[in-house]
C-alpha cells in the first residue's frame, strides 16, 4: 500500500512539471502555431538558374526557305565560300550559296547536255557536270566520258584526273582533267565501280580479278600492284558502292544478294570487317563527309518514299534523319556533309528524281533548316581534310564476304 501511494505522488509531481513545460517544447505530434512571418529572411533565400532545355532545336517552316529570291546579274566562277556551299541548277543556270542561305551567287550557265548530276572534287575547285563535262576557273570543257557513264569519279585529293570503267567494264579509264587525255589504268578483268583513296596514290575496285575471284582490290594510282582486301565467295553477291571514310583509315561499301542489301565497313590497317545495318529495300547514295565519322546513305526504291540513314559512332548503329521534324514524311537522298554533323538532303514527296526541296539536318539537336525550294541538281561543295595514306597491315587476314 506505501508503494502505491509512493507511485501516485511521482506522477502528480511529473504531471505537475509538465504543466510547467512551455508550449515550444511541444513533442513533434503537436500542431505548431499559426505565423505569417518567414522562417528564413528573403533576402537570404537561395537563387535559382534556369535548368537547360531538353527539347530539340525548332525546325524551319516548310513554306519559308532561307533562300527566298535568286540572284540576278552575271554568272562566273567562284572559290568555295570559307563555311561550305550548297549549289543547285535552276533553268540553265548553276547557283552556290551558304548554308545560313546568304551570299547567293550564279556560278556558271549551262546548257542542255550539261544538265545533270553535279560532283564536286575534294577540294571545291572543279565540278563535273552531268559525267561528261568538267567545270572550274578555266570554264566548261568536254572531259571525254559519256553523259550516261554515272561511274565517273575523281581522282584525289588534286582532282588533275578523272577514272570511270567503260560500258563493257573491262577497262578503267583515266582521263586528264584539263586536256581529258586518255590513259588506262585497269587492275582487273572486270571493274564494276572504282574510287580514289582520299589521300592519293591508290585506287580501289570492286569486281572480278584476272584469276576470276570476286572481292575488293587496291591498286597503285597508275593500276600497277593490286591485292585483295576483301573476297567475295558467293556468285550471288555483288559489291554496287564504294566510299572512303574522310580520315583515309576505313571503306564503307555496299552489298547485294539475292533478297538482302547490306553496309560494310573495312577498316585499315587491319581490314578487320564491321556490318553496319541490312535492309531489304536497296541501299545506295553512299556518301561520307569532308571530316572523319560523317557517313549516310539512302534506302528504298525510288518509286516509293525513301529515308535517309546516318551512321552514329557512338552506338555503331544507324540512325534515322529528320524523325519528328517536317522531312519526316518526305522522300529523302542524301547529298552530302558540311562537317561532322550537318548533313545536306533533297527533299521531295515521292521519289528520287526531279526537282526537289534542300535542307540541313543537324544531327546535334535533330533540327531540320530548309535552305532553298524546287531546284534541281543539288549538291554540296567543301574543302575535305587531309587524309591518312592507305596501309595494310602484313598480318592482316583477308575477310570474306
Amino acid at each position: 500500500m506505501a508503494r502505491r501511494r509512493s507511485a501516485l505522488t511521482v506522477a502528480s509531481i511529473l504531471l505537475g512539471v509538465a504543466a510547467l513545460v512551455p508550449s515550444g517544447c511541444a513533442p513533434r505530434s503537436a500542431v505548431p502555431p499559426t505565423t505569417l512571418t518567414p522562417l528564413i529572411p528573403a533576402n537570404q533565400l537561395p537563387t535559382t538558374t534556369e535548368a537547360p532545355t531538353t527539347t530539340a532545336a525548332p525546325s524551319s517552316d516548310p513554306s519559308n526557305p532561307l533562300l527566298a529570291a535568286l540572284p540576278e546579274g552575271e554568272c562566273a566562277y567562284a572559290d568555295p565560300l570559307p563555311g561550305g556551299e550548297l549549289t543547285f541548277v535552276v533553268a540553265e543556270r548553276l547557283y552556290g550559296v551558304a548554308p545560313e542561305g546568304t551570299s547567293a551567287r550564279c556560278l556558271s550557265t549551262i546548257n542542255g547536255s550539261q544538265r545533270g548530276v553535279v560532283r564536286w572534287s575534294p577540294r571545291g575547285e572543279r565540278a563535273l557536270l552531268n559525267n561528261g563535262t568538267t567545270f572550274d576557273a578555266n570554264g566548261r570543257r568536254d572531259n571525254g566520258y559519256l553523259p550516261e557513264n554515272s561511274r565517273v569519279r575523281w581522282v584525289q585529293p588534286t582532282a588533275n584526273a578523272l577514272i570511270a570503267p567503260t560500258t563493257s567494264s573491262r577497262t578503267l579509264v583515266r582521263r586528264d582533267a584539263l586536256t581529258a587525255q586518255r590513259s588506262e589504268v585497269t587492275f582487273l578483268a572486270q571493274t564494276d565501280i572504282a574510287i580514289s583513296h582520299p589521300a592519293g596514290g591508290s585506287l580501289i575496285g570492286a569486281g572480278v580479278a584476272f584469276d576470276g575471284t570476286h572481292g575488293i582490290y587496291v591498286a597503285s594510282d597508275l593500276g600497277t600492284n593490286p591485292r585483295p582486301i576483301l573476297r567475295v565467295e558467293s556468285a550471288d553477291v555483288s559489291v554496287t558502292e564504294l566510299a572512303m571514310d574522310a580520315s583515309g583509315e576505313a571503306l564503307f561499301f555496299v552489298s547485294s544478294g539475292t533478297s538482302t542489301f547490306e553496309l560494310h565497313r573495312l577498316a585499315f590497317p587491319t581490314l578487320a570487317m564491321m556490318d553496319v545495318t541490312s535492309e531489304q529495300a536497296p541501299i545506295s547514295e553512299l556518301v561520307t563527309g569532308p571530316v572523319a565519322g560523317a557517313t549516310a546513305w539512302r534506302v528504298g526504291l525510288c518509286n516509293s518514299v525513301t529515308q535517309v540513314r546516318v551512321l552514329d559512332e557512338r552506338i555503331a548503329e544507324p540512325v534515322d534523319v529528320g524523325e519528328g521534324t517536317p522531312i519526316a514524311a518526305l522522300s529523302l537522298s542524301p547529298l552530302g556533309w558540311l562537317d561532322a554533323n550537318r548533313l545536306v538532303v533533297a527533299a521531295r514527296p515521292l521519289g528520287c528524281d526531279g526537282p526537289a526541296d534542300v535542307w540541313i539536318w543537324n544531327r546535334l539537336d535533330n533540327a531540320a533548316t530548309l535552305v532553298v525550294k524546287s531546284v534541281e541538281f543539288p549538291a554540296v561543295r567543301v574543302v575535305a581534310q587531309v587524309a591518312t595514306t592507305i596501309a595494310i597491315s602484313p598480318t592482316a587476314d583477308l575477310p570474306l564476304l
